[in-house]
Order: C-alpha cells, then structure tokens, then sequence
C-alpha cells in the first residue's frame, strides 16, 4: 500500500529565475549596456580586461541580501550547519539569506581531464537547501574557464557590482578566485572594506571524521549508504525519468521503473537497495502536496544473469502497479541489502529478490519516512 503525500518532501524545486549578463572590466562593471559602478586601474597597458559573468537568481529586486558561496554537493551536515549560520546573521542584519553556488561542477572546468561525478544535480541541491538549510533564494553562476580564471577581487567586485551584499557566511577552509587566493584572510579584509560582515565557521564532524562531500562521495561509490546518509543529514536521494525497458522485471513477476539518471550522478555501488520511490509528473513538476512516496527495492547494475552490459537504475515499487512511463522518480536510498550476483537461472533470481522484498519490509517498517 503506498504511503500518504506529504506536504514537506525532498522535491524538484521549481525555480522561478531571472536570467542576467554581468560584464567586468577591469575598472568598470558593466551590466549589459548600462554603465553600474567605475574602480579606478586597469591594467598596465591601458586595456580593460573582460569578463562575462552569467547568472540565475530568485532574487526579483535588489534588497540587501547576505550570501555563502560554493559548490554545495550533497547539502551534507556540515553545508546545513553553515546555512544555519548564515540565516542567523540575515536576521541579525534584517536581510535574506541567499545560496551562490556553480553551473556545472567547478571540478568540470578546472580539471577537464577528470571525469566529475556528484552527489546532487542542479535542481536537487536547490530543493535539498530549501528543505534542510531553510534557504529559499539563490544565485547559480554559470561557472565557464573566464569565471575561473577572475581573481578574488574581481570575483568579489563583480558580485558587489550587481547585489547589496551585506554579510558573507563560509567554511574555515574555504577560498575562491583565481589560484584560490580569496581565503578567509582576504576576505575579511575585504568585508572590512566594503562594509561586509564575514563570519568562518569551523567543519562539521561525524565520529571525529571530517564531513566533506569527497568522504561522501567515497562512501557512496563503496555502497556505505548508512554511514553516508549519517553524514549527509537526509537520504541519499537519485533521481531521473522512467524510460521503456525490454520488461525483464515483469517477465518475472517484479515489474520495475528503468531510470535515465544524469550521466555525471555518482551511483551507489552496484547492488540492491531498500528505498523509499517519490513519483512525479516531470521535470520539474510542481506537486503542492508533494510527490507520492513508496516503499520499495532498487537495483543497480548490469544484470548478469541476463548477460546484460549497460549500467540500469531499476525500482521495483511495493504493492502498487503503476504507470510510470516518462514520469520523473526520485529515489531515497535506506540500506544496501547485498550486492549484485549472477544467478544460475530465473528462478533462483526470482526467489532472491522474494527475500530482497521481505528484508526490505523490515528495514523500511522500522523507520518514518523523512519529512
């Protein structure tokens, strides 16, 4: 039996934001066409330096505002640690707190050569901080080789250019611009300068192990889903849409949702999952009362006793026979039962995954669903 919606869910956000160009000269900020605010220099020669600063925001109006920049992925315990900070200084200040974070990964134009996997997508990690960091509002810069390549300065200057920044809320560890020279150093001289509070707040531990999304990131890829969801603060969550499969699953009596995760999302191990399946209509969908949520068993692997090669996210929903063709799912992952096994025929699979179902039965009885 499926459970009831729930108004409080880790949905998609619908982010409802406008879209802005920022020019930067060394010396003048430039707002499309329209002049914002002259610094005097330049460089040596007397050339302006350019750069194009892209953006989204929620922000409608220019209201004073205090911010935290990073990447954020995963919006672990030690990310919602420091958005508690950061709502405590708006208050303080009468202003709103206000996520600036990347688009793409920074790692993804830093270091082309890697192959960057991450805990959360875009839409995610901006539903996950609203649901867990209390942040409604954001800034997603579109993050390209001339953002990187600004120095601190800039970076700070071109921000300023365009919003009423009054407070600036980061990790003790944290840095940004060009060769990470914008350390907390620098940045409090700079917040002494432009009439900006900048607060550091010391990294968040579990069992006297740093939270970082990399630790995360390794737990996940070795299938730790407990100690990683410890870490995390909520359910590692997945999400993609339903695709047609060649309906193996229903040949054999456990019909399942084949996914299209985002091809740059970190996967847990191969294995099978007990987990709680949100459904929803699409990308994107709104869902007032919030999506539908059920129990049930995900695999992920290559099904090798179908001699399968390609990598599949299947979720078999309990009790319930759905059409969820082209809906949107998202996946809470609980507890890895085992990991993927080749059997010698159908029915030693089908009585595996009887058993699969049974303990994930038990371990999803034992525990609410998150709120």
């Amino acid at each position: 039996m499926g459970l009831p919606h729930e108004r409080t869910v880790v949905a998609m956000a619908t982010v409802i934001a406008t879209m802005q160009r920022l020019w930067y000269y060394r010396g003048t900020v430039w707002q499309k066409n329209n002049k914002v605010r002259v610094h005097p220099g330049g460089n040596k020669r007397g050339i302006p330096l350019q750069y194009m600063m892209e953006y989204t925001t929620t922000l409608l109006n220019n209201i004073p505002i205090v911010i935290t920049i990073g990447n954020f992925d995963g919006i672990h315990k030690g990310h919602q640690r420091l958005m508690h900070a950061l709502c405590t200084m708006a208050q303080k200040l009468h202003c709103t707190p206000v996520m600036i974070t990347f688009s793409p990964h920074t790692l993804m134009v830093v270091r082309p050569d890697l192959y960057v996997r991450y805990l959360t997508t875009l839409e995610e990690k901006l539903a996950l901080v609203a649901r867990f960091g209390g942040i409604a509002d954001t800034i997603v810069i579109q993050f390209t080789p001339a953002v990187a390549a600004m120095s601190a300065t800039d970076f700070m200057d071109t921000l300023c250019s365009r919003f009423t920044i009054k407070g600036l809320v980061v990790g003790e560890n944290f840095s940004l611009g060009h060769q990470r020279k914008g350390d907390i150093v620098f940045l409090e001289q700079y917040g002494k300068e432009h009439d900006i509070q900048v607060e550091a707040i010391l990294l968040e531990e579990a069992q006297q192990t740093r939270i970082s999304s990399t630790r995360i990131r390794t737990l996940v890829s070795e299938g730790n889903i407990g100690e990683a969801n410890e870490m995390l603060g909520h359910l590692l969550l997945v999400t993609g849409i339903v695709e047609h499969g060649d309906q193996r699953g229903r040949q054999i009596g456990f019909p399942t949702a084949n996914l299209r995760p985002d091809p740059h999302r970190l996967l847990p191990a191969d294995g099978v999952y007990a987990a709680y399946v949100r459904v929803q209509e699409g990308i994107g969908s709104d869902a007032q009362n919030g999506p539908a949520v059920y129990k049930g068993v995900v695999n992920i692997g290559v099904r090798p006793t179908f001699h399968g090669r390609e990598l599949l996210v299947e979720a078999y929903i309990l009790d319930t026979l759905l059409d969820l063709y082209d809906k949107q799912l998202i996946i809470e992952f609980v507890a890895r039962l085992r990991g993927e096994q080749r059997f010698s025929g159908i029915d030693a699979l089908k009585a595996q995954i009887a058993v699969d179902v049974q303990t994930a039965r038990q371990i999803l009885a034992m525990r609410k669903v998150s709120n």
